[in-house]
């Protein structure tokens, strides 16, 4: 995969320690991915994943993305946590 590939370049990037890998876009999306009101997971089609930010449609520059991925951050936790 490309995460074994990059792990190659940078010795370390993957290891049982890891806990969260994320794609950052470099441009805003047009559309806005729809994701569930409460628990962020992008809805219908899998809720295990979570779209944040600004290449999600959720914010217009890089502080009201950084409040949208601690806002899914938080959803996510309310809801392994119970």
């Amino acid at each position: 995969t490309s995460l074994e590939t990059f792990d190659k370049k940078l010795p370390g990037f993957l290891s049982e320690h890891a806990v969260l890998h994320g794609v950052e876009t470099r441009t805003s999306a047009s559309v806005r991915i729809n994701r569930h009101p409460i628990h962020c997971s992008v809805m219908p089609f899998n809720d295990s994943l979570y779209a944040a930010g600004e290449g999600a449609g959720y914010a217009g520059g890089i502080v009201s993305a950084a409040v949208d991925g601690i806002r899914v951050a938080e959803a996510i936790l309310n809801r392994v946590l119970g």
